[in-house]
Formats: structure tokens, sequence, C-alpha cells
């Protein structure tokens, strides 16, 4: 433990030193939050409800998405691709680490930078924006809301994961990673509700794990799930998460097996 702890650490001085990274990423994410904001008050008008959220709902699930995307799509998906692609991943196989583990510490770290940085500008947000903002009142909801990010976060990690493992079989799999990551944003409620789909396609994605990566903790955050079914919610989201967690470690060792016979 105490090994992945100091690459955490590392991870998160490297993080801090890449300022013009780090500065280019949060204006790119507030670009996104201040044109959603702008695009759902101009729809709003003189509305006071709109698909079933409140004004102030539905501005506070446009700044909640800042959050939620510095928290659960942070990843280091490309370095992986980057890392399998060069040959740098054999010095990380000789050394007497878990992968999962390492990677899972670096991505902590940048999660927690980010993650810092995103609630920094939403208060800055909803210090200057117009109309109030939804905050729940109960513990209850903040407890099975913080359950359910933490769940989208590591589900995320490790669909990632396995996604950028197809780089042991293909060098062109940062194709793959980037269809992967714009299908993802736009199936998790990453732009908008997913109430505004037609009803066919909105159940079509209940049967995915796409939804439970925000639409489904932005809806507990907001008080639109009662607290039973939040939890029925969260045990299928930790099944989703056994799921892939298997189907990644099953992709890493047939990639690890089919990069040691190209080397021998």
């Amino acid at each position: 433990m105490i090994k992945y702890l100091r690459a955490y650490s590392i991870s998160l001085q490297e993080t801090l030193q890449r300022r013009s990274t780090l500065i280019m990423d949060r204006v790119g994410g507030l670009a996104v939050v201040i044109g959603l904001y702008s695009f759902w008050t101009a729809l709003l008008g003189d509305k006071t409800e709109f698909l079933g959220y409140t004004r102030a709902e539905m501005l506070t699930y446009v700044l909640l998405i800042n959050v939620l995307r510095a928290f659960v799509f942070t990843g280091r998906g490309w370095m992986l691709v980057g890392e399998i692609s060069s040959g740098r991943i054999s010095s990380y196989l000789v050394r007497p680490i878990s992968y999962q583990g390492y990677a899972l510490s670096l991505d902590l770290a940048q999660k927690t930078v980010h993650i810092v940085s995103a609630l920094l500008e939403v208060g800055i947000l909803a210090a200057v924006m117009r109309g109030g903002l939804f905050i729940p009142r109960d513990a209850a909801t903040w407890l099975l809301f913080a359950a359910a990010a933490s769940l989208s976060s590591l589900l995320f990690f490790f669909m990632e994961f396995m996604v950028s493992s197809l780089a042991f079989w293909t060098s062109e799999s940062g194709g793959p990673l980037f269809c992967f990551e714009l299908f993802l944003a736009f199936a998790a409620g990453a732009f908008f509700p997913l109430d505004v789909l037609p009803a066919g396609l909105r159940r079509a994605l209940d049967l995915t794990p796409f939804p439970y990566m925000v639409y489904v903790p932005a809806r507990i955050f907001l008080g639109k799930v009662p607290h039973a079914e939040a939890a029925r919610l969260i045990a299928v989201e930790a099944a989703w998460l056994a799921a892939f967690t298997a189907a990644a470690s099953s992709v890493w060792r047939a990639g690890l097996r089919s990069y040691a016979a190209e080397g021998g």
C-alpha cells in the first residue's frame, strides 16, 4: 500500500507542476459549463419548469456536470495507450507492483487536482449566476450521491483501462479510445439530462452502465430518486463495476500474453 501512496504523492506533484496543461484542461471544462448554462438559461426563458426540472434544479445539474466530469472522466487512458505503443510499458512490468493498482494511484492523483479545481469553479459560478441552486438538505442524499459518484469514477477507470489495453493488438488504438470517450459523454448525460431523449432511446441506455456515471448521481443529488430506489441503482452500478473490473483484468492479461509473445 505504501508504494501506491507514494506513486499517488509523486503523481500529485507532477500534475500540479504541469500548470499549463492543467489550466487548459480546466478552461475547456469551464467553457462547456458556461456554454451549457447559457443554452439552458435561454431555453428555460420565463418557464419555471422544463422536463420535470425547476430552474434551480436544471442550473444545478449544469454546475454538477462540471464536478462529475472532473471526478469521473479524468483519466490516463491516453498515457496507457502511449506506454503500450512505445514499449515503455515493459519498464513497469518488471517492477514488483500491480500495474492496475499503480495506474489507479496516478488516476486518483489527477482526479484530486481536477475535483478541487472544479469545486472552486462551481463556487465562483454559483456566486455570480442568476437564479437559485438546489442543495440537498438531508445527509442520506449526500451519502447516496457520494457512493454513486465514487462507483462512477471507478467504473470509468476500468472501462477506460479495458479500451486502452487494445493498444496491445493495434497501433491505432487511440481511435477506439476517442470514440469511447465521445460516446460516453453523450450517453452518460454529461451534456444534458437524459430525460430530453426519446423514451425508446432512454430505455435502451438504461440497459447499459453509461447513465450510472453522471445522470444517476446527478438525479440522486437533486432528490429525483427516492432513497430506496437510489440504493437499488447503486447496487446495480456496483454490479456493473464488478463486471468491468473482471473484463478489464481479462483483456489486460490477454494483452500481456500477446505482448510477451511478440517481444519474445
